[in-house]
Order: structure tokens, then C-alpha cells, then sequence
């Protein structure tokens, strides 16, 4: 059986799956039992429970759960697990591959924090609880220090309370957008179809899909973009306890330290939006870091413009 004889997805997409070693793992392990569990498929595969989670949902044109939450292939799923099977890609290394090790499993927990996302997709409760709190911190902090966000930015703003909530939400929204947007453009799966039907079947692939899924990226990115607080939370600190952390406007160095504080937040915040935006958009860890950093540039490109206004 070759590439060709599957017909409803794109070849491009085919030896983009088949090319992972994981997912390649996924199918074949699937194909063999018939019908597995997650906690068995985790175990056999001996993965994290955030990486099987991620790759499930890459896999999910190949891949569905039935009523008692057990994992079986698709029709299109047998197609390319029999393609796996007769093309001898079967080895000992598939089934048994080396582990990584322990510092590398570090690294990637710290800087592709995927772990994060998969419980939050699985638990509506643990999503609406952890999304809520995180709107009221970050509201606290904004009305507290006088500040709104713009994207992947924190700049001084009025005293209204209204104004700065509105703003904040607007920003969760554009935020939401922006990324949606650029994940389809960056994806590449939507310049790869012809006619309009083949052309929406390419943007559900990259996001759009389902109400339901876009409600989870949203709760999510209210999370992942969390640690942008870290900037008005010195300034919260600073304000309280009266710390000196930095200097009153006009003073000498007042703009490199609060630049200093603006880029560690964002440095801490753009992990996480790689993560989300690789889990949510079925994007590879590369794709998902260049669709972030084109937000963040669009992000520093208007806030510059902000500050040349004022």
C-alpha cells in the first residue's frame, strides 16, 4: 500500500506523521491491541503523560476514543497502520527506544512545558478553576499597579478600573486571534488545497475546528499568558513594601530596569505560549515557536508605536 491510496489527507501531512518516531509508535501499538487504554499506551510506549496527550491530539484524524475512553484507530488510521506495517518500519527500536535522559527530560518539561496543557484539555473543572483564578490575579495586579496589557506587552494606564479590566480582556481576545491567525498562515496546510470545501477542511486542521476546542485554547491561553503578571507583580511588591525595585519615571535607569522586568516576564511567559500553541494547534515545537515569536515581534511593533503616541 503506498501514500497515494490514502486519499482524505494531504501527502505533505502523511510524511510529516510518519516521519515521527512517536506517532509512528502511537499507531502501530493501537493497530496491534485493537483497542488500548491511555494509561496502557502511556506504560507500554514508556512517555509522559503530557507527550502522549500532545501526540494523540496530533494523531487525531487517525485516532478516536470510544464510550469506555479507549483509543482505536480510524478508517484512516488502519490505512497508514497498514502502510507502517507493510513497509517494515517495524523494529525493536520502535518498540523499545532509548530513553532520554534525565537532564533532557528537564529542558524539555522547562522550556516545551507541554505537561501543563494536557490536564488542562482533559479537565473542564481543573480548566475553569485555574482559568478564573487566573483572570482575578491578573486583574488585581493590573488595577493595583495602574497598568493594561497590549499583547506581550505592559504599559502605564489610567486610573479607571473599568478601563483597565475592558482592556485586559480585549487583550486576552486579540491575543486568542492573533495567534489563531498566524498558526493557520504558518501551518502551511491551508496553500496546499484547492477548491474552497478543501480549503476549510485546511484551516479546521490547523484551529477553527469546534466551538468546544477553541473554548479550551482560549481558558488556556489565560493560563500560559499568566506570567506576563510577573512585571506589575514587582511593581505590586515595589509599590507595598516600598523596595526600591525601580527608579520614578525620568530617573536615570528607569528605562533599562523596567525593560530589564519586561523581558524576563515575557521570557517566562513565551514557553508556555509555545507549548499551548503547539498542544492546541496540533503544530510541531518549531512551527509553534515561530508563530509566538511573530506575535511577540507584532506585540514589540505596537507597543513601540503605543510609546511614540504618548
Amino acid at each position: 500500500m503506498s501514500l497515494g491510496s490514502i486519499d482524505s489527507t494531504s501527502e505533505d501531512e502523511l510524511v510529516w506523521l510518519l516521519r515521527h518516531k512517536t506517532r509512528r509508535r502511537i499507531i502501530l501499538a493501537i493497530g496491534d491491541s485493537g483497542k488500548i487504554s491511555a494509561t496502557t499506551l502511556r506504560d507500554m510506549l514508556k512517555i509522559s503523560t503530557g507527550s502522549l496527550y500532545y501526540n494523540l491530539r496530533q494523531l487525531k484524524d487517525f485516532v478516536r476514543q470510544d464510550e469506555d475512553r479507549n483509543y482505536t484507530l480510524t478508517e484512516e488510521g488502519e490505512r497508514v497502520y497498514k502502510v507502517l506495517k507493510e513497509g517494515g518500519v517495524l523494529s525493536l527500536d520502535l518498540l523499545k527506544p532509548r530513553p532520554p535522559s534525565r537532564f533532557m527530560k528537564l529542558l524539555t518539561n522547562m522550556f516545551f512545558p507541554i505537561w501543563l496543557f494536557s490536564p488542562l484539555y482533559e479537565s473542564i473543572g481543573l480548566r475553569i478553576i485555574t482559568s478564573s483564578l487566573s483572570i482575578i490575579v491578573s486583574i488585581l495586579l493590573l488595577i493595583y499597579t495602574r497598568t493594561s496589557p497590549l499583547i506581550l506587552h505592559i504599559y502605564g494606564s489610567s486610573t479607571n478600573i473599568f478601563e483597565i479590566v475592558a482592556k485586559y480582556l480585549g487583550n486576552l481576545v486579540i491575543t486568542y486571534l492573533l495567534l489563531t491567525f498566524v498558526s493557520i498562515l504558518i501551518s502551511g496546510r491551508l496553500f496546499h488545497q484547492k477548491g474552497v470545501g478543501k480549503i476549510v477542511e485546511g484551516i479546521k486542521s490547523a484551529a477553527l475546528s469546534s466551538l468546544n476546542e477553541e473554548l479550551k485554547f482560549f481558558f488556556s491561553l489565560i493560563i500560559a499568558i499568566l506570567p506576563m503578571m510577573f512585571y506589575p507583580g514587582l511593581l505590586a511588591l515595589d509599590k507595598f513594601f516600598n523596595l526600591h525595585l525601580l527608579p520614578e519615571p525620568g530617573k536615570p535607569g528607569y528605562y533599562q530596569i523596567r525593560d530589564l522586568y519586561m523581558i524576563i516576564a515575557q521570557s517566562i511567559s513565551l514557553p508556555f505560549l509555545i507549548a499551548l500553541t503547539a498542544y492546541g494547534r496540533r503544530l510541531n515545537g518549531t512551527t509553534a515557536a515561530i508563530v509566538v515569536l511573530l506575535v511577540y515581534f507584532i506585540s514589540h511593533v505596537l507597543s513601540q508605536l503605543l510609546m511614540m503616541s504618548l
